[in-house]
């Protein structure tokens, strides 16, 4: 990417109702300040404030050609990136017309492990993985769509062999890329092959800060091992590394899992924490005991910000307990699935994210744009809601348990 400087201004080039509206953003510090004009509407200029210093309250996390970096989930701020994330959250939030932040990719079917919550396991085995120009033309009709964010996924990404060609067919002035990766095969010189690509950060899984736990979890010794020493080299080599996990209702209970993760991670030099909810789906069907509850949702939200407060500076924790939780700027986010975000498995299919088992139609046989908006005009997707779908018991009971047994998966739904 070209040296960038602190300050940008950004202009909207997909909403004409706001053609004149100017926001000049400056990083100073770990503040940003921004300065508004072509727009007259209080509520708005509120909005606008309110979206930029909610990102200066937390803190930055690392910087990047004099940009700030408040979360690997968003680019630098300012940056030509960001400021398509900007266009997108308003467009969806003010107007309702949904522009995709973010796309997160299946690459391949394929994994070295058989984790105990895989989502990804019901996936048919006889529909070939997308080819590499498959997958770069859905990249570029993500980016058409405003994605500002392209998340590659798996089974294992890392056993794709043109992984480093997807990850440079990423323009970084429209969109940052990231991998979520077991590690296994993080090794010195992938590691350096994906920094040459130009990836702008990794997320690494993580189930258990106990190492016999984690290798049971993912059956397979030595699978914590490979975690410790991938996000060792990767922020050795200069990457910016998260470290996912998910919470159940036992483990938020028993084993207070969230602070000593995010320790470890720390540890690690991870600047960053996710804590998935477990989501009944994949191999957690009909686990409805794993299923977090209101009382286990309040414990995981109080440690995260108790963690927050004591590592300010130093690494943050966000959780889908948070996101979902409509509390504070929560309630500009909610559900994430056809809101700000699509899935594209890696045979092709376009669902509303990774954990739903509903597609919309296959990108092998209609464009991305085209899937986009059937999955928009459905009745589920019509509005945003706070609530994960998936953890909803009546969209469940409508879309998810009627889905007959056997069916191959993702399921293909038209109403």
């Amino acid at each position: 990417m070209e040296k960038q400087s602190s300050r940008r201004t950004y202009r909207l080039k997909h909403i004409p109702e706001l053609k004149n509206l100017e926001v000049d953003v400056e990083a100073c510090g770990e503040r940003l300040r921004t300065r508004i004009s072509g727009i007259s509407s209080p509520l708005l200029r509120f909005l606008i404030k309110r979206f930029f210093s909610s990102h200066s309250s937390l803190g930055t996390l690392a910087t990047y050609d004099g940009s700030n970096i408040y979360s690997l989930y968003f680019p630098p701020i300012p940056s030509p990136a960001h400021e398509r994330l900007f266009e997108s959250f308003l467009s969806t939030y003010v107007f309702k017309r949904p522009m995709p932040m973010a796309a997160t990719i299946g690459v391949t079917g394929h994994c070295q492990y058989r984790c105990e919550h895989c989502s990804a396991v019901d996936r048919s085995p006889d529909r070939p993985d997308m080819t590499f120009d498959e997958i770069k033309r859905a990249i570029g009709e993500c980016l058409d769509l405003g994605v500002s964010n392209i998340t590659f996924t798996g089974g294992e990404p890392l056993l794709r062999k043109d992984l480093a060609r997807l990850i440079a067919s990423v323009p970084p002035e429209l969109s940052v890329s990231q991998v979520f990766t077991n590690a296994a095969s993080l090794t010195p010189d992938r590691v350096a092959e994906l920094h040459t690509a130009g990836i702008y950060g990794l997320q690494v899984s993580l189930d258990s800060p106990d190492p016999a736990e984690h290798d049971r979890l993912r059956g397979s010794d030595g699978a914590f091992a490979a975690v410790e020493r991938g996000v060792t080299e990767a922020r050795r080599a200069g990457l910016l590394v998260g470290v996912s996990t998910y919470a159940t209702r036992n483990r938020v209970w028993e084993d207070h899992f969230l602070p000593r993760m995010a320790d470890l991670a720390a540890g690690w030099g991870a600047q960053e924490l996710t804590v998935f909810d477990a989501i009944e789906t994949g191999r957690l069907r009909g686990k409805k005991d794993l299923m977090l509850d209101s009382f286990s949702r309040r414990k995981l939200l109080a440690e995260m910000r108790a963690v927050n407060r004591r590592l300010r500076g130093k690494m943050r924790t966000v959780t889908q307990s948070w996101t979902n939780s409509g509390r504070g700027f929560s309630r500009l986010i909610g559900c994430l699935a056809a809101n700000f975000q699509l899935h594209i498995t890696a045979q092709g299919d376009l669902t509303p994210c990774d954990f739903t088992p509903l597609s919309f139609g296959n990108i092998r046989e209609s464009s991305v744009s085209e899937l986009w908006q059937a999955l928009l005009s459905h009745p589920a997707y019509r509005r945003r809601t706070l609530r994960c779908r998936m953890q909803d018991p009546d969209f469940r009971k409508k879309y998810i348990d009627t889905i007959p047994e056997g069916a191959d998966l993702p399921f293909r739904t038209n109403s």
